[in-house]
């Protein structure tokens, strides 16, 4: 099985960007597009435990978003703490090989370090050569759903705090930027009965329900080419056993967690180009086993590390 969505591609560079955005009101608009190397690390059972690379390649995931972004400055105040507040409002469709949605964002800035959003995304997918872009689990084994008879969709609600160090101690070298993000998102697919397992863009192992997602993110921000790098832990999982339906007591509830190091590089005002490699981590089991399909039916015993993948986003600023 893939690893998780490059959601947090977009986390990351939205989250990022808005420590270091400038006052502005009115559009703008973005074209980003990320695309991961996947390396081959084979399933072992056991308990937590690292699986070592088995081979060079494991897939590749590519992906394009369109964005438009309008900003109503709304200060509540006139001191440095307040005068700065904003709403922004976020349209966009994200396309890949696979699948098709829109998506739309409401953030409201309160304080330079808090950040208030409520999302939504709906869409459809198909499959190709192959590639799970749009199945149910049946009979044990992941069957194709019909693309705009079905529709995948998550929601969320979520608070960012964030802080730049170079706030207090004036410097272009001063720049420690922290930021913690925590979400409550649920996601399902229209005409799938709770508790059954189902796959989107190509990742297999998710079911209808309310889950969350947690990112921290520690950054250095520099006046060089390398604009910025750091690290990132991404943790998600749902919030109950019972989204597993019958296998919730043998495969349940599980946090995912991922880290990642990363390096942004800035071509200019309008490009920048983020580099990033991910340490993710999978249930693992009592026996072994080559495909993620047979999961539901196996017992889980802990957690296996692997190696992940090579990421790439670019993002064009209009």
């Amino acid at each position: 099985m893939i690893s998780k969505k490059l959601f947090f591609i977009s986390t990351f560079l939205t989250l990022a960007g808005s420590v270091f955005a400038e006052d502005a009101k009115g559009f703008s608009y973005s074209l980003k597009v990320d695309g991961a190397y996947y390396v081959k690390s084979d399933y072992q059972k056991g308990e937590t435990h690292f699986a070592k690379p088995t081979g060079p390649f494991n897939g590749i995931l590519t992906r394009g978003t369109w964005s438009a972004t309008y900003t109503l400055p709304t200060p509540l105040g006139e001191s440095a703490l307040l005068s700065g507040a904003k709403v922004q409002f976020k349209g966009g469709i994200e396309v890949s090989p696979l699948t098709l949605r829109p998506l739309f964002n409401i953030s409201f800035t309160p304080f330079p370090f808090l950040v208030l959003d409520v999302g939504t995304r709906i869409g459809t997918g198909w499959n190709a050569l192959g590639f799970e872009g749009f199945c149910e689990y049946k009979d044990g084994k992941y069957k194709n759903l019909t693309p705009f008879a079905h529709y995948y969709h998550d929601h969320w609600v979520g608070a960012t705090f964030q802080f730049d160090w170079g706030e207090i101690f004036n410097g272009d070298w001063n720049h420690i930027v922290m930021i913690a993000n925590y979400r409550m998102i649920y996601q399902g697919i229209t005409g799938i009965d709770k508790g059954k397992f189902w796959a989107w863009q190509n990742v297999e192992g998710y079911v209808n329900g309310l889950g969350y997602e947690f990112i921290s993110i520690l950054g250095y921000k520099m006046p060089l080419f390398v604009d910025m790098v750091g690290v990132m832990a991404d943790l998600y999982g749902q919030y109950s056993s019972k989204d597993y339906g019958e296998v919730a007591s043998t495969y349940g509830k599980f946090m995912n967690a991922e880290i990642s190091a990363f390096a942004e590089l800035a071509f200019n005002e309008k490009n920048t180009l983020m580099v990033a490699t991910r340490f993710s981590s999978r249930r693992s089991f009592t026996t072994d086993h080559k495909k993620g399909e047979e999961e539901p039916h196996l017992i889980k015993s802990g957690r296996e590390w692997y190696f992940d993948c090579i990421i790439l986003s670019w993002t064009r600023k209009f």
